[in-house]
């Protein structure tokens, strides 16, 4: 009887478990270089993960999974798990997997995109120098005229970040006119009358040496 639980437990213990721990590097298939954040993703399921700036990357995965790897500059790479198990030289009974991936570089051509019928940078200088000076001046009235700016002032809702300025501008100018004593102009004949008369009054004062601000109660 024991030997035959025995022979039971063995057998179980030598079966594959259901869930392996795949760990794996992403290298480059040209440089055999890491590839560092590669995005790793179980198809048909939502299970994936990110390697590390090192290429390096760690999931579970079950027999049927195949995986996706993609990262910019590389073609995708695909990884079936089944196959890798039945070709798997070390132990699959422990449960931990390790493999080793390569991606090879995308190059991608852009074909020649002709942007303007200006063949030389002489020909764009020549172009400039002649438009007309009152067609920029007309375009540049156009764009601040004031019915378009009126336009826009009873038609675009305000944004909020637009109101945050408007009152950090306002509380701004407050506070510094605040602090500034009023300026009156020389050519002013009432201003420069009490101007006179204000410094005739300290003159005043400073004579007369008035220090009690006390009131006699």
């Amino acid at each position: 009887m024991n030997r035959f639980l025995f022979l039971v437990a063995s057998l179980l213990w030598a079966q594959e478990p259901i869930v392996y721990q795949l760990s794996g590097m992403v290298l480059s298939a040209t440089t055999g270089e890491p590839i560092p954040f590669v995005s790793v993703r179980v198809g048909r399921t939502r299970r994936g993960t990110v390697a590390n700036a090192e290429g390096f990357y760690s999931l579970p995965v079950v027999r049927s999974d195949t995986l996706y790897f993609s990262a910019v500059g590389y073609k995708k790479g695909r990884f079936i798990v089944s196959p890798y198990l039945d070709a798997y030289q070390g132990d699959t009974t422990s449960g931990y997997l390790y493999a080793v991936h390569y991606l090879v570089e995308d190059t991608l051509e852009l074909p020649t995109v002709r942007i303007s019928a200006i063949r030389t940078p002489e020909e764009l200088k020549t172009a400039l120098l002649n438009v007309p000076l009152e067609t920029q001046t007309q375009v540049a009235r156009d764009n601040v005229s004031p019915e378009l700016i009126a336009y826009f002032l009873q038609n675009l809702p305000a944004d909020p970040q637009e109101r945050i300025k408007v009152a950090e501008q306002r509380y701004r100018d407050l506070y510094y006119n605040r602090t500034l004593r009023p300026v009156y102009p020389i050519l002013d004949p009432i201003a420069a009358y009490r101007l006179v008369r204000y410094l005739a009054e300290k003159a005043q004062i400073k004579r007369e040496k008035i220090y009690d601000y006390w009131t006699d109660d």
